[in-house]
């Protein structure tokens, strides 16, 4: 009976997964009240699916919301028809719902962790340090869920490996293929890239270690099943990996057809380079210094908004200017307290003070075989973290190592920073509970530890001064609030010097903070070493303890009750205005606007009311970006009446919106009177400086066969009009006495690969004209012309979803038998 089933043993973890949705629950409390969390990320995407949402019967693979233009693939729209949409259904609506994404992250924790054979208390103590990074809470905040979910995914992947390499090879290779499948899923491939690092690290020492020990029939096993498992996963999500790797290179990760112009800011990407730009990819750097931030929250000052309140030198500097308590209240809490090397922060990236205590530590304790693959990578991801301001290594990847320059935003491996952290740290204390040492053994490395940490920070907090607290943007700033005082520099000084003073006591206050955490928890475990303190539940229990709290509390400076609201008021609720209000009463089923109130190119407000000319996404149509740069920004006029923009929202004197009608909008279609053929896409953007593109149409030479000579004929009786509307198809209908040439106001897109034409139900090529534009030869008479949009790489990609989601669920379910059959021989 050494076998049965005996649910005593699962019952502890059962409470502990209860405990952590409970707690996570707590976290977001007024979710129990019927509140929804405003995530302004979510909220983008709402505006910018507007027209999705119309069709919300069926699944639309392009919109014109947003930048004139593009396909839906990561806009929003799900197309993807394998298993794991399935799984990823059901855990979204377990936690989604309930907002309890911080469960996700517990779990997952949790249950890795329990891979290594960490006790109860000790795997809890680690996946509260991992699901309370700060970092993972303000991705939360900011509604980057793709993120939220593959963070949440990698220790699934990371068990996968450890039971892998332990004698569990069908299990192993499971687990890491259904961990795939869903960080797949989850959409976020910069995360899934550096997964792969991390891991990768771990596999190769383990793989050393493997050979060495013998265990090579094992690790066949677990590198075949792996191998064929992870292959199905990533087959059973081929129409979203097809798909991503098809569209990106049209995208502004693809690099630009464009010379770039001498002088010119950098922009995304630029033709030299089949990716984005050093500058562009690098813009979200970690400093080196701020790296601090992982052991005192507000090392860098916190947030870019600000968090000074009327206890602060700078709100007594600006009463003492005569400022009423009002406005210097306000005043003050928008001064830059954030003196890091990022452009903006949400806040500082906060691994937990007893976190950073314990990672030193378990450096000391932490069982070998998994301390140095962790420390390697826990390294390295910290340095890839630094991004720009680490160019002797970051600039080499950027330019050798395929996928790397695909990324921005680096800062977030850090999120594997804290993995790699919580690993070492856990292991730690594992080796420290079932091997304790005495206290001759244990003063050495707690003392090392101690003055890593703690030491380092109560010197911080005594002389703050020695990291500088300044920021090269502060020059600027003292500028700024010297006009703001009628040119007083001396105000001005005065002001700068008090925020210097607040900006150094911020950090005085969390590094003495730092320092009790640290100590509390120190003396736990000398009162475990030296025997006044027993039980090694009560040890684990509080410590992990003391360090919820710590971590608590720095995540409530960043979500908390006020991020919350009664009702879900996105983009897609929110009121028109005036402006809008009237545009709408427009019965034309496509025109554009562009809402220049706000930066248009920045801003998916419009989105929500209208087919905008700018929109908000990171995943732009290069082409689309091409002529924002070169000419939109420009006020190029010809271009926005070749966009069919017909009307503005511009400010009044009052600041508020109101409405410009553009008369001079071209349309849906129109027939030119002259072709301008150019040789190269330079010529063809250049062009576009100072044409008549109701009369003429830019054509690259490469389009010639195309037009197979045909050239624009005189016929002032020959009209086109749009007939029918639907984003995925449109339909015209022409009328003329000769052959013509007709552009029409779409954005042109994998012509005749995934935007097809016909003409009178017979497929009929068309070519670009105006760099951005849909253009085609027409014949005399009355005809019907369409386009409709069909991406391959998903009605195929969807087959090979669904065939290889059947081979995968086949071959998991006999792995699983051989796992239990092995299991239970042993």
């Amino acid at each position: 009976m050494r076998n049965q089933f005996d649910f005593r043993r699962l019952l502890p973890h059962l409470l502990a997964i209860i405990g952590f949705l409970a707690l996570a629950i707590m976290y977001m409390s007024p979710v129990l009240k019927g509140q929804q969390l405003a995530m302004g990320d979510v909220d983008r995407f709402i505006a910018l699916q507007s027209e999705i949402r119309k069709y919300a019967s069926e699944y639309i693979g392009w919109t014109n919301s947003l930048f004139g233009g593009m396909p839906t693939f990561l806009v929003g729209g799900d197309y993807s028809n394998g298993i794991f949409i399935k799984i990823h259904g059901l855990i979204y609506t377990l936690f989604n719902i309930k907002a309890t994404f911080i469960g996700m992250y517990l779990i997952g924790a949790y249950l890795m962790l329990r891979g290594f054979k960490c006790d109860l208390w000790t795997s809890i103590l680690g996946a509260i340090g991992y699901a309370f990074f700060t970092y993972n809470f303000q991705i939360i905040e900011a509604g980057h869920t793709a993120k939220v979910y593959a963070v949440a995914y990698l220790p699934l992947m990371a068990a996968g490996v450890i039971f892998g390499f332990n004698q569990r090879p069908w299990l192993g290779a499971v687990l890491l293929s259904l961990g795939l499948g869903l960080q797949i899923h989850a959409n976020h491939p910069q995360i899934t890239y550096y997964s792969a690092i991390v891991l990768g690290i771990l596999a190769i020492f383990e793989t050393i270690r493997a050979v060495k020990n013998g265990a090579v029939k094992s690790l066949i096993i677990f590198f075949g099943a792996s191998a064929v498992f992870c292959a199905l996963a990533l087959a059973t999500n081929t129409s979203r990996l097809w798909t991503l790797y098809d569209h990106s290179k049209e995208t502004i990760r693809g690099g630009s057809e464009l010379t770039p112009v001498k002088g010119e800011a950098a922009s995304a990407g630029n033709n030299d380079s089949k990716g984005l730009t050093k500058e562009y990819a690098f813009a979200w750097s970690y400093g080196k210094l701020e790296s601090l931030t992982l052991l005192i929250p507000d090392f860098s000052g916190g947030s870019s908004g600000g968090e000074l309140d009327t206890n602060s030198e700078s709100y007594k500097t600006l009463t003492r200017y005569g400022i009423d308590g009002q406005n210097a209240a306000q005043f003050a809490y928008q001064l830059p307290t954030y003196w890091g090397d990022q452009t903006f922060v949400g806040g500082g990236v906060y691994s937990g003070a007893i976190i950073c205590f314990l990672f030193v530590l378990g450096l000391f304790y932490a069982e070998k075989r998994y301390r140095i693959p962790f420390l390697i990578a826990g390294v390295f991801t910290l340095m890839l973290g630094w991004g720009g301001n680490f160019t002797a290594l970051n600039y080499f990847l950027f330019d050798y190592i395929p996928g790397f320059n695909k990324f921005r935003s680096v800062s977030m491996i850090l999120s594997l920073t804290q993995f790699c952290m919580i690993i070492i740290a856990s292991l730690g204390v594992k080796q420290l509970i079932e091997n304790r040492p005495s206290w001759e053994e244990f003063k050495k490395p707690l003392f090392i530890s101690l003055g890593a940490t703690a030491g380092l920070a109560l010197i911080l907090a005594i002389v703050p001064s020695l990291v500088g607290l300044r920021t090269a943007n502060d020059t600027a700033f003292v500028e700024q609030i010297s006009q703001s005082f009628g040119n007083n520099k001396a105000a001005a000084n005065d002001l700068y010097n008090a925020l210097l003073d607040d900006r150094a006591s911020m950090l005085r206050s969390d590094a003495l903070r730092t320092v009790l955490f640290i100590l509390l928890a120190a003396a736990v475990l000398w009162a475990f070493v030296t025997n006044k303190l027993k039980n090694t539940t009560a040890v684990v229990g509080i410590i992990s303890a003391l360090t919820l709290i710590d971590m608590w509390s720095v995540n409530k400076r960043y979500l908390n009750n006020d991020d919350f609201r009664p009702k879900f008021e996105s983009a897609q609720n929110v009121e028109p205005s005036a402006a809008d209000q009237q545009i709408l009463r427009d019965t034309d089923p496509d025109y554009r606007v562009l809402d220049v109130t706000s930066n248009p190119f920045a801003d998916p407000r419009a989105s929500a009311f209208h087919k905008s000319v700018g929109g908000y996404s990171a995943s732009k149509l290069r082409r689309t970006q091409d002529l924002i740069e070169r000419q939109m920004v420009k006020n190029n006029m010809a271009v926005f009446n070749m966009l069919n923009t017909k009307y503005f929202i511009v400010p009044d004197e009052k600041k508020q919106p109101v409405v410009q009608q553009n008369p001079g909008a071209l349309g849906n279609a129109w027939f030119v009177r002259e072709l301008k053929m150019v040789n190269n896409p330079d010529e063809e953007m250049a062009a576009l400086d100072n044409f008549n593109p109701g009369k003429t149409a830019v054509v690259d030479k490469r389009f010639a066969e195309t037009l197979k000579g045909a050239q624009p004929s005189s016929d002032s009786t020959g009209t086109i009009r749009l007939t029918s509307y639907h984003p995925t198809k449109l339909a015209y209908e022409s009328n003329t006495s000769s052959p013509q040439i007709a552009v029409f106001s779409e954005m042109y897109y994998k012509g005749n690969e995934d935007w097809k034409s016909y003409i009178d139900g017979k497929e009929t090529p068309h070519f670009r004209a105006d760099y951005v534009l849909r253009a085609m030869v027409v014949p005399a008479g009355k005809h019907t012309i369409e386009f409709k949009f069909d991406a391959k790489t998903v009605s195929q990609g969807q087959k090979i979803d669904l065939y290889a989601s059947i081979a995968w669920l086949l071959l998991i379910g006999g792995a699983l038998f051989l796992d239990f059959r092995t299991k239970k021989q042993a």
